[in-house]
């Protein structure tokens, strides 16, 4: 009986120590299972942070993309209303201009007084800038403006010995032309009495509604009667 007892403890020491092993490997297996969770979750959540900061790039990137068509958008519709408005502004806009020219049947008397007379009006597809009166050889402005002015008059003249042809706005010389040349007939054969001789004046010139322009010479002055060598004209710039 005695011998039987030290055996029983024995075994039961035995048993204690595999449950106390067996113990110790699931402890350990557990701390190993549980790393490996822990690690594994971790990675998994930094994968998660990761994904969620690239979605919220691509959102940014979206959002700024989205903006910049919006913008070029914007852009391209302000830029067709500006076009549609300066295009209709030219349509609205017309040309204001007039040409006038002294035809060869005209040219006998058209400078007996002062002011040249004679002036026959050239269709130019265009709203008229001034209104001319045959009777007294003056042209009324029509349309307040900035113009271009030129005239050119051509003189068969040799009994005096200066040339003259201004334009006058009102009573007042608005530009001027003065020529002189000699009355003595020159041995030269490109100079013979009777040589043509022409004056030109052109320029800018701002002009008012009803004010009235002249072309002016030495009274009695003879013109050359040739096709298109007489001329006075004006176009708005402005």
């Amino acid at each position: 009986m005695q011998r039987f007892l030290p055996k029983k403890k024995l075994r039961r020491s035995g048993i204690w120590s595999l449950l106390a092993l067996l113990a110790l490997s699931v402890a350990v297996v557990s701390l190993v299972f549980t790393a490996l969770s822990w690690g594994h979750t971790r990675s998994l959540s930094h994968s998660l942070q990761t994904l969620q900061d690239r979605l919220v790039q691509v959102d940014l990137q979206r959002e700024a993309t989205v903006q910049l068509l919006m913008e070029q958008q914007d852009l391209q519709q302000k830029r067709a209303k500006r076009a549609a408005g300066l295009k209709r502004n030219r349509k609205r806009k017309a040309v204001v201009a007039a040409h006038f020219e002294i035809k060869p049947e005209n040219t006998a008397g058209a400078a007996s007084s002062h002011i040249i007379t004679g002036w026959t009006e050239v269709n130019l597809n265009t709203s008229t800038a001034v209104k001319y009166s045959p009777s007294t050889g003056r042209f009324t402005v029509l349309t307040d403006g900035l113009y271009y002015l030129y005239c050119r008059i051509h003189f068969m003249e040799r009994e005096s010995a200066y040339l003259k042809l201004q334009v006058y706005l009102g009573t007042a010389p608005l530009f001027s032309c003065l020529q002189s040349y000699g009355t003595t007939p020159s041995s030269s054969p490109s100079t013979k009495l009777g040589d043509f001789y022409s004056c030109h004046v052109s320029g800018l010139v701002r002009l008012t509604a009803a004010e009235q322009l002249t072309v002016q010479t030495f009274g009695g002055t003879n013109l050359r009667p040739r096709q298109d060598l007489n001329y006075f004209g004006l176009f708005q710039v402005k």
